[in-house]
Parts: C-alpha cells; structure tokens; sequence
C-alpha cells in the first residue's frame, strides 16, 4: 500500500508540474482526449451519491468530507479480469474517485490490458505504474507488492479552476 500512496504523490505532483488546459506546454503528457472516461460504469464524474439507487457505504471521514461506497449487484469484471473490489469515493457528495482491485498475476496483465484498449498508450510509465492523463480524468494502474494491483481512477477536473 506504500507503493500505491507514493504513486499518487507522484502522480499529483506531475499534475501540479504540467498544466492541465490543452495548448499549453505539457501536452505531450496528455492521452488521447478522444478516449477520457466521461463516467465509470454509468456513473458520471461528480454525479451526486444521493442521486444514485443500490450504492452501500464503506466506510466515512467526515474530516476530510469523503464517503467510500460499493454498488450491490456490481458486475465482478473488467474486460476479462475478474475483480477483488470496487470502491467509489465521493467528497462532498460528488463521485471523485474509484479504485479497481485484482489479485494475482494473471488479473493484473488483464486489468492492464483492458485499460489499454480503453485509453490507449499511456502518459507516463515507471517500473509497474501506468499513468493516463486527460483533462478532467486521471487513470493509473499499479501493481502492488504482493498479490494486489489497482486501476485508480480520479476526477480532476476541478483543478483547471484552480490555476
């Protein structure tokens, strides 16, 4: 899991390095905006949970405003990966993030995979980390030490404000 936390420091970091408007320098660190994930699984980026039926709380931090949820009935795979969990982090009431687990070996190279085929080549490889960046959506895959690999997504489009 330490693996995975200094993976999203660095990824936060490349994201406050390279602007995230188009036409600007840092393009190259771009995927292909043809492919940006507008939703996962029907669930659009900042849709309200109260908004959405079937979603079962996890856990809550009202520190930092985030409630992590699972969809009952949740279909079990991605492309011909069969997964360990899905989790949907929404802060403030808005989906943010969600975090796609699979263990084992041969789960993981179908999790890459498929994330390949759905966005293309990625932004920035280091080691087992694969990185897409668009602009309101970053996807990262990592394999964790162990038997555990996670697709990451998060919503970042609220930081185009911010600059």
């Amino acid at each position: 899991m330490k693996k995975f936390v200094f993976s999203l420091l660095m990824i936060s970091a490349l994201l406050w390095t390279f602007p995230i408007a188009s036409g600007h320098a840092g393009e190259e660190y771009m995927a292909d905006t043809a492919l940006e994930p507008a939703d996962f699984r029907g669930i659009k980026w900042q849709q309200r949970l109260d908004s959405l039926t079937g979603m079962e709380e996890l856990y809550r931090d009202d520190e930092s405003h985030q409630i992590a949820c699972y969809r009952k009935g949740e279909d079990m795979t991605f492309g011909g990966a069969r997964l360990s969990s899905i989790e949907y982090i929404f802060v403030d009431g808005k989906l943010s993030n969600v975090s796609v687990v699979v263990k084992g070996e041969n789960e993981a190279k179908s999790l890459l995979e498929e994330a390949s085929a759905l966005y293309g080549k990625e932004t920035v490889k280091n080691a087992d980390d694969y990185y897409w960046r668009f602009t309101d959506v970053a996807v990262m895959f990592s394999k964790e030490p162990g038997d555990q690999s996670v697709l990451f997504y998060q919503y970042i489009g609220f930081m185009r404000n911010r600059r």
